[in-house]
């Protein structure tokens, strides 16, 4: 919200063309006012006291972790009864064992794991554009040099750097090293559905240091650790950043006077 200037707009009510129609219109044309100092800096203090620096909502997290849980719930007792139903069949001495559900079940766990690392992953940047937005109305929006399409980088860096160019801030490291590796699967599954071969060494690197997830063959495996470890670390960043800004907003709302 920009307070420097409040611009009103005067219309004539009359719909006529007459003189009295033109007259009005010469006369209660557009005005423009200066806001006292003293307004506006009541203005901004009522404004930032409205601020609230979430930029994620808690329950959302928490409903991720109940779907993760219903979901392996699910997939996990669908695997277990085809696992059941070919054990029957090699009990009974059937000789041609059909094992089409096992694989049936196999894919649909891959396709919800995959589906959940694209999810945290998009959760992530819409919190991080929501933090962007708190920060730019915290600091004002005459004070913002460089826009986030000025920066270099892909859609998660460019807004962790913009917040801690402009809040003066910096993001745990730690942190940020699981996020990159989390986004780095996301394209890989995006990019190329699963298929490592676009992965640089150091990636196949941190993604071994990883629990639930492995190369194998020209397949990226994930199990249900991964996807805990990364909302995990989704949380925790999060947490951080609203954190930092919570910071950033008392010190616009309780300046430091200089003497």
């Amino acid at each position: 919200m920009d307070v420097r200037k409040v611009r009103l707009r005067f219309r004539s009510p009359l719909t006529s063309t007459g003189s009295l129609h033109r007259s009005q219109s010469n006369i209660m044309s557009d005005k423009e006012f200066d806001v006292p100092p003293g307004l506006k800096r009541s203005m901004r203090k009522v404004l930032l006291a409205q601020i609230q620096p979430s930029t994620v909502d808690v329950f959302e997290l928490e409903l991720f972790d109940w779907y993760l849980r219903e979901a392996e719930t699910v997939v996990s007792g669908m695997l277990a009864a085809e696992c059941e139903d070919v054990r029957q069949q090699t009990a009974r001495g059937v000789e041609d064992v059909n094992d089409s559900g096992i694989i049936a079940a196999e894919y649909c766990i891959k396709r919800i794991r995959y589906s959940h690392v694209i999810y945290l992953t998009s959760l992530l940047e819409t919190c991080l554009e929501r933090a962007c937005l708190v920060l730019r109305t915290v600091i004002g929006e005459e004070n913002v040099l460089f826009d986030l399409s000025d920066l270099s980088g892909d859609q998660w860096s460019k807004k962790r750097k913009f917040l801690e160019r402009y809040g003066r801030f910096e993001l745990p490291s730690d942190g940020w090293s699981e996020i990159e590796v989390l986004t780095s699967v996301r394209n890989c599954l995006v990019h190329d559905n699963g298929n490592p071969s676009g992965l640089s060494k150091k990636a196949r690197k941190a993604i071994g240091q990883r629990p639930g997830i492995y190369i194998e063959g020209y397949e990226v495996r994930i199990e249900e650790a991964f996807v805990r470890h990364s909302h995990e670390a989704v949380r925790s960043f999060l947490n951080s950043v609203e954190e930092r800004l919570k910071e950033v907003v008392q010190r616009a709302q309780h300046p430091k006077r200089v003497s």
